[in-house]
């Protein structure tokens, strides 16, 4: 591979071994690419507890998946493009999808990112919260339809606890509405309580299938269909911890 190749998922080039021509050098589809993303957030998660999921659109250069503490004082992101970014002072260190898709052991790329934010490599590994496990069912689903005919991904359903809510994810699940509207009322007690405002940490996110919402997950660990409301860790324990049978009891109906 030549040098060029290894900088970003753009125009890059491969040289054949057999010739002296050049084949331009296509990255993966955007299916893989967000599938994988979601993989190692989420495993990061799973790793360090205290981490949290976030979601950005950007005008021009789509969709940002972040990877951030509560204090926002670490932020890792992926995107589309770019690959991965994280800051560490303040100098921007990049992972191209070329180096991630590579990667010969799945958690290659998890633990360069640890030791590259100072996270650290956890000498015992957490074992999974209703919190980490909400990001880890969405990472399987959409690994699982990264085949699919139909275009998967996951959003941010953006509430407010300030203001009536007008995100159109959660029309067709009443037990997500009723959970935006608990999140709401806590929301506004604290603020009663404090005299001031707060940083609202937004909740939930939406698993889309061709732009239409299948369900929308609560990170406290909980996922909202047009059943109802089904607690992930419960179901996760009750198959014996595996992940894959959780995501297809939670989403069977809907997944390829």
């Amino acid at each position: 591979m030549s040098n060029s190749a290894a900088n970003d998922s753009g125009d890059n080039f491969v040289t054949h071994d057999d010739d002296d021509g050049f084949e331009e050098y296509t990255p993966p589809a955007d299916r893989f690419l967000t599938a994988q993303i979601w993989w190692i957030a989420s495993e990061l998660v799973r790793r360090h507890p205290h981490l949290r999921i976030s979601g950005h659109e950007v005008p021009g250069d789509g969709r940002l998946v972040m990877v951030h503490d509560e204090q926002d004082s670490m932020n890792i992101q992926w995107d589309l493009v770019g690959g991965c970014k994280y800051l560490v002072n303040g100098l921007v260190t990049s992972i191209s999808w070329i180096e991630m898709m590579a990667a010969v052991s799945p958690h290659e790329t998890v633990k360069r990112i640890e030791v590259g934010t100072g996270l650290g490599i956890p000498k015992a590994v957490p074992v999974t919260t209703p919190h980490s496990l909400t990001y880890r069912v969405i990472a399987s689903a959409l690994a699982t339809a990264v085949d699919d005919r139909h275009e998967w991904y996951a959003v941010p359903a953006p509430m407010s606890p300030y203001d009536d809510p007008d995100c159109a994810y959660f029309q067709p699940f009443p037990t997500a509405i009723a959970a935006r509207e608990e999140y709401a009322r806590v929301a506004d007690a604290q603020i009663a309580a404090t005299g001031r405002g707060l940083h609202f940490f937004q909740p939930f996110w939406a698993l889309l299938r061709n732009l239409e919402p299948v369900a929308i997950f609560d990170s406290a660990g909980v996922i909202h269909t047009v059943m109802g409301a089904t607690e992930l860790m419960p179901c996760y324990d009750s198959i014996h911890r595996k992940l894959a049978l959780t995501t297809a009891r939670v989403l069977g109906p809907y997944l390829p």
